[in-house]
């Protein structure tokens, strides 16, 4: 892919490197993209939720905490997941709404499961996912809209070359 220069999708629960378990964002090249989550899978707390065993393992290895790993994707661990995507140096970091709406609990009443946008190995679940609360209520929230330019802004994301320090 190099030799042809074609960027490469990565997302860390599905390293593309045998033998990990997860990707290392810091570690990819500049020639990915790179993501929390996408469309064809499920999204980062229906992934977090689903299996404790990997979750436990990713909090262990990945966050680098020896507490027991939380059942729920909290907005702190979405947080951590989040930062290393935008901190990552790939060209592009991509983020499903869903995801980044997971940085506030009260965009997170539904089902995580009832989140995902295609499921691609189910012929009756194409493109189903509807956002469960109005643009405009997206637009009113201040503290979702500073989370969100906070990553952008630490990460130099905004203005390549001038990280910011976090506010």
């Amino acid at each position: 892919m190099l030799e042809l220069a074609l960027i490469g999708l990565r997302i860390q629960r599905m390293p593309s490197e045998p033998g990990l378990e997860f990707d290392i964002p810091s570690k990819y090249s500049y020639m990915t993209v790179c993501a929390p989550s996408c469309h064809d899978c499920s999204t980062l707390r229906a992934w977090w939720e689903g299996d404790e065993g990997t979750r436990s393992r990713f909090y262990k290895t990945v966050i680098g905490s020896d507490k027991e790993a939380p059942s729920r994707c909290t907005p702190e661990v979405v947080n951590f997941i989040l930062q290393q995507h935008f901190d990552a140096p790939s060209m592009w970091a991509i983020f499903p709404l869903q995801d980044l709406l997971a940085l506030k609990d009260k965009y997170t009443a539904r089902p995580a499961a009832e989140e995902t946008i295609n499921d691609p190995t189910n012929p009756r679940h194409y493109w189903r996912f509807r956002l469960h609360v109005s643009l405009e209520s997206i637009l009113e929230d201040k503290d979702i809209q500073a989370s969100i330019k906070n990553l952008v802004t630490s990460s130099g994301r905004s203005f390549p070359g001038k990280k910011t320090d976090k506010a």
